[in-house]
């Protein structure tokens, strides 16, 4: 299915009643499953080959990681395996933290926020594949308390990570621990996973502020009830992104820049790939990316407030 009528669904299927949507949902759910289940029989990696893999990375720093196994195939020893090696032999958890997503829906952004939810880091699931909930229940994992993008993490900077995540007013603001992985110089693992699922990016763009978010986000703010480990309610403001602006969103634009620039190594792995990104020089290479009227939306017109807004920012963290 080419970009343009994927679009053009995605449009549809915005306007569609809910019914439809949960119709739909539940077949592209099953035929996942499927696609999944036949490419766990058909292609099967060995515990060796992972290894090889991890002994080739370097990650010598703080560490997000992304995951969907279900892209590789069958990995011998499945999600405990690849949860216990990537613990013990890809972060150092004396000196680094690790951090996973913890997304606790899967789907739409704006859907799930609709449903008017109430988050408790004590009990809210993980809809981000085996290996992040095992990771999420090892000692030491602390959780961060936000409604949408919730991430677990676990070593000597956890706390610093998490802790303030709520009190921005999008995701990936200064609190987040998207944003602070800058400052710490980390990297970002997709282990299995693809561009789509690099949240990071959204952190480079909100550093840009207000004079290009709203390019994206909607207008209105959402207020979401969060139950801390104490069990004290937090309300937690935030925005999200419009499922139409967002429609037509595409990370993996990126990929062969990314290569190019040395901002992103590359492995095969089964029938998908790890990828390892540089936080540091991804986000410089995003802002200039923008810089040059580009984005994973598509083109946009730089305005000088735009061009100013980069200039301070690739000034700063290049200092």
């Amino acid at each position: 299915m080419n970009k343009n009528l994927k679009i053009a669904i995605s449009f549809i299927l915005y306007y569609s009643p809910s019914f439809v949507k949960e119709k739909i949902k539940a077949i592209k759910d099953k035929k996942e499953l499927e696609e999944g289940m036949a490419r766990a029989k058909r292609t099967k990696v060995s515990k060796e080959e992972l290894l090889v893999i991890i002994d080739n990375l370097d990650l010598d720093t703080d560490i997000m990681l992304h995951t969907s196994i279900m892209n590789v195939g069958k990995v011998t020893g499945g999600a405990k395996f690849i949860a216990n090696t990537i613990k013990e032999r890809v972060v150092d958890m004396g000196n680094h933290t690790l951090l996973v997503s913890a997304l606790p829906y899967r789907g739409g952004f704006k859907d799930y926020l609709e449903k008017d939810p109430v988050f408790d880091v004590r009990t809210a699931p993980i809809a981000m594949g085996e290996v992040n909930s095992r990771i999420s229940t090892f000692p030491g994992a602390y959780r961060s308390i936000h409604p949408t993008h919730s991430v677990v993490a676990i070593g000597p900077r956890s706390k610093e990570y998490i802790d303030e995540h709520f009190l921005d007013d999008t995701p990936f603001g200064k609190h987040s621990p998207y944003y602070k992985l800058l400052k710490n110089k980390a990297k970002i693992l997709l282990f299995g996973a693809t561009l789509n699922n690099l949240t990071y990016v959204h952190a480079v763009e909100d550093m840009v502020g207000s004079i290009y978010m709203h390019r994206y986000y909607c207008k209105k703010d959402y207020e979401v009830d969060c139950i801390d480990a104490n069990g004290k309610i937090i309300n937690v403001k935030t925005k999200c992104h419009h499922p139409l602006k967002c429609i037509g969103r595409d990370v993996s634009v990126l990929y062969d820049d990314m290569i190019k620039e040395e901002v992103m190594k590359v492995f095969p792995f089964g029938e998908a790939q790890v990828m390892q990104i540089d936080v540091y020089k991804f986000t410089k290479f995003y802002l200039n990316y923008l810089k040059g009227g580009r984005s994973i939306y598509g083109k946009f017109t730089v305005t000088q407030d735009i061009n100013n807004r980069i200039n301070e920012l690739l000034e700063s963290i290049n200092q």
